[in-house]
């Protein structure tokens, strides 16, 4: 977008719009400026629904297996919802393969917490937002258990042998029981002091074992006295992310540590570590085999892995599912396949294997039949040939890639959770959380994840959402937060021709870096004053900074505006502006390329508050001369000249890419959606401009007259043939206009009546203020529009060739509207 000198001039003098704000250091200008193009209005449009971007996806990030009274070998899946569909509870037979419940839940969007309750008989399910549900097999519905603990959510269920469901919460980080025979909750409050999530379980008959998020911690709790043992990793567990899964099996306590996924193996007489196998690739571990000392776990390299609980020794079994183990259990698939009890293992997607040790045979049963739900988005991007792209929530699926031309989506499969697009020349390139890795694609060619892209680089540092991408030269920077539980993200320097990465933690103390833009070798990037989940802020304001790729210097670290707590949608203008989104405030600075120094030159807030934890949702685009804008919800335009904000578009409405068709594409949920701009005929040209004061009267006898940024000390008066465009302005007095060529406000005020008649050209009043009287009479010139404008008065509209129209925006008018206006 380009600004004229002239609206960098309003830029400069406008400084006394921010409250409580010391800006200094604004160049003075040697010359007058050039007066700026006229702007009729915000160029009106509607609002296209592309369509679901991607398949629904089932994901039921944790699982149970049991039995129905039968004895019949069943699996529980909790398949999560989005914004506008709940998750849902369904029951598959693991010997027939079918679906044999399942019911969508009244409350509640993902879970991570489900259990079977062998003692019962029944499953015990819980979500993320603190909805907990039991059902017993041969139920007809599920049946809701009212949870008593507010602002807690249910990361973990396990159930006891005596059939106590006990669970563990975040944010608190506490273990409650509940027991089915009283209906009663215990709270046995925060296990392990300053650890937000209860995050693995594992119980017997005396002890429950506890492992925690954001740091890896392990607990054992007395069921009968209260007591509680702390059980301290070895100290190279000292930042680890969680003890992430736990079973009991031999007298033996097996714990995952992930990030690392080293296996822990505790003898439970002596609460001691006597073993650990390194990395194996989670998540699950089965429970002891009903034949031998042995359980079983998942190695990408050999498939399925026992290991001897007597000697400790590991033996690959020969089966390698193409699957994270979610859950395992001994079923009777009573099979002559399948003889005596059978191993059988489910994944988070959907799909179940079974595997029997004495044949080696084995049986998949997939994810069909489950019910899933669209999957939604939270990255949004686009290469330089148009495609568009949308990341999605925990996905599988994949990526989708939305085509203008063809208006088709392809899916990428494999794509993973994207948490920022960017571009690197013709590529694509993008950072995948978890685990904090970054990826170069080329459309030109075959998707094929592997090749193309190739294999990831990671940034490490416990970095883990990979936010920001922007191109400097052969280099990409990007911004990250870091893993649950830490402070501190990181600015990184990567080659993606070579692979090289360099990473810079703690840019600005404390604070992730989740905008950037770059001009020259210079890149400025915003922060939030959030870290990973699961730990409190320290910092209370997020920082604008200026890096010089160059020298690895950082030229400058600022608050801009007071109070935000994240700053997001960094973009520059063709004329080195560089505007963002602090919190509800838009800013517009100007960074010196020499220095690197920042000076603000405008900040209002224009799109009132609603934060989020790292603004994910908040950008800016550019469009002939108007700036557009995704905040709270909507899709904002905005006039540079005047400031003055204006919804196009709400309900939820996130992100906000501009395509090379020339539209804005932006997300809602899991859609996809576009704002076309309508055709309008270009302004024009001005034949007298008037940018300051006016006094008295101002009659407009011949041409065009345009008052861009002015103000007129008395009526106007337009004859015929002659033109008015009347742009970010003020008007003294009625505005009269008789057999005029044009006619159009935007962002003005009319201190008075406005009448316009016989017109042979567009009228056009668009979000403005008259204080008076609207009348439109016999215009003939084909376009007559009011739009988003607040009349004090009434508003009628009689004999007009071309009936009046709205653009989609309702007015605000305090009398009648009458005649062709009535609807307006």
């Amino acid at each position: 977008m380009r600004l004229s000198r002239h609206r960098r001039l309003l830029l400069t003098t406008a400084l006394t719009a921010v409250a409580a704000m010391t800006l200094s250091g604004t160049p003075a200008l040697a010359e007058p400026p050039a007066p700026a193009p006229p702007r009729t209005s915000v160029q009106p449009g509607q609002e296209e629904n592309l369509g679901q971007t991607m398949p629904d996806k089932i994901l039921s990030q944790d699982q149970s297996q049991g039995v129905d009274a039968a004895g019949n070998p069943q699996v529980y899946w909790v398949t999560a919802g989005n914004d506008e569909t709940t998750a849902m509870f369904q029951a598959t037979d693991v010997r027939t393969g079918r679906i044999v419940f399942a019911e969508r839940l009244p409350r509640g969007v993902n879970s991570w917490a489900n259990t079977f309750s062998p003692a019962e008989g029944a499953v015990y399910f819980a979500t993320t937002e603190g909805f907990f549900y039991t059902w017993t097999p041969g139920d007809q519905s599920v049946t809701a258990i009212p949870f008593p603990y507010p602002g807690e959510g249910i990361w973990r269920l396990a159930a006891a042998p005596d059939g106590i469901i006990y669970g563990g919460t975040y944010p608190g980080g506490r273990l409650f029981a509940y027991d089915p025979a009283t209906a009663r909750f215990t709270d046995h409050g925060q296990i392990i002091p300053g650890e937000t999530y209860g995050r693995a379980l594992a119980i017997d008959d005396d002890h429950v074992y506890f492992g925690t998020q954001p740091r890896a911690k392990l607990a054992r709790f007395d069921r009968a006295t209260g007591e509680v043992l702390q059980m301290p990793l070895p100290a190279k567990y000292a930042n680890e992310e969680a003890v992430y899964d736990m079973t009991l099996a031999g007298g033996y306590l097996l714990a995952r540590v992930q990030k690392v996924n080293d296996l822990l193996v505790f003898d439970t007489a002596t609460a001691q570590l006597v073993h650990v196998v390194p990395a194996i690739d989670g998540r699950a571990i089965s429970g002891l085999d009903p034949t031998g000392p042995y359980v079983y776990y998942r190695r990408v390299s050999q498939g399925i892995v026992q290991l001897n609980l007597e000697t400790f020794e590991e033996t690959p079994l020969g089966w390698r599912p193409n699957a994270i183990p979610g859950t395992w259990a001994w079923i009777d698939m009573q099979s002559p396949d399948f003889p005596g009890l059978s191993l059988s293992m489910t994944f988070y997607n959907g799909r179940i294997y079974v595997y029997n040790l004495q044949t080696k045979r084995n049986k998949y049963i997939s994810e069909a039949g489950l019910q899933g739900a669209p999957t939604p988005l939270q990255a949004l991007g686009v290469d330089r040939a148009g495609t568009v792209y949308s990341g999605g929530f925990l996905t599988p699926p994949g990526i989708s890639a939305y085509n203008p031309d063809t208006k088709a989506f392809r899916l990428l499969n494999g794509g993973g959770q994207v948490e920022g697009f960017g571009q690197f020349g013709d590529d694509l390139v993008y950072g995948r959380y978890p685990g904090g890795t970054l990826y170069r694609y080329d459309p030109a060619r075959t998707w094929s994840m592997g090749t193309n892209p190739g294999e990831p680089v990671t940034i490490g540092q416990e970095q883990d959402r990979p936010q920001a991408l922007v191109q400097v030269g052969d280099r990409v920077v990007v911004g990250s937060v870091p893993i649950s539980g830490r402070l501190g993200g990181a600015l990184s320097v990567w080659k993606p021709d070579t692979g090289e990465i360099t990473v810079r933690r703690g840019i600005v103390a404390d604070q992730s870096v989740v905008s950037l833009a770059a001009r020259g070798d210079l890149v400025v990037g915003g922060t939030s004053i959030n870290g990973g989940f699961g730990i409190d802020p320290v910092a209370s304001q997020a920082e604008l900074f200026v890096y010089d790729v160059t020298t690895g210097t950082v030229r400058e670290s600022r608050v801009v505006v007071p109070g935000a707590q994240s700053i997001n949608g960094l973009r520059f203008d063709d004329d080195g502006v560089l505007w963002g989104i602090a919190d509800g405030t838009l800013f517009a600075a100007e960074v010196d390329p020499a220095t690197g120094t920042i000076d603000v030159l405008r900040a209002e807030n224009l799109f009132g508050l609603a934060r989020t934890m790292y603004g994910q949702d908040r950008a800016l685009a550019f469009r002939d001369g108007m700036i557009y804008a995704t905040y709270g919800g909507r899709l904002w335009s905005v006039n540079p000249v005047t400031w003055k904000a204006r919804v196009l578009a709400g309900s939820g409405a996130e992100h906000l890419v501009a395509g090379v068709d020339g539209s804005l594409y932006y997300t809602r949920g899991f859609t996809l959606y576009r704002w076309v701009f309508d055709p309008v005929a270009a302004p024009p040209a001005c034949t007298e401009t008037i940018t300051g004061g006016h006094r008295g009267p101002l009659q407009v006898s011949r041409g065009v007259t345009c008052v861009i940024g002015g103000q007129v000390s008395g009526p106007v008066t337009v004859r015929p043939g002659a033109g008015l465009v009347l742009d970010g302005a003020r008007v003294d007095g009625p505005v009269t206009a008789t057999g005029a060529s044009h006619l159009s406000t935007f962002d003005t005020e009319v201190r008075g009546p406005l009448s316009v008649s016989a017109s042979t050209g567009p009228v056009r009043v668009d979000s403005s203020t008259v204080r008076g009287p609207v009348t439109l009479t016999a215009n003939r010139g084909g376009e007559v529009t009011v739009t988003a404008t607040t009349v004090g008065g009434p508003l009628a509209c009689t004999a007009n060739t071309t009936t009046p129209a709205n653009a989609g925006v309702a007015n605000t008018v305090s009398g009648p509207r009458t005649g062709q206006c009535a609807a307006l």
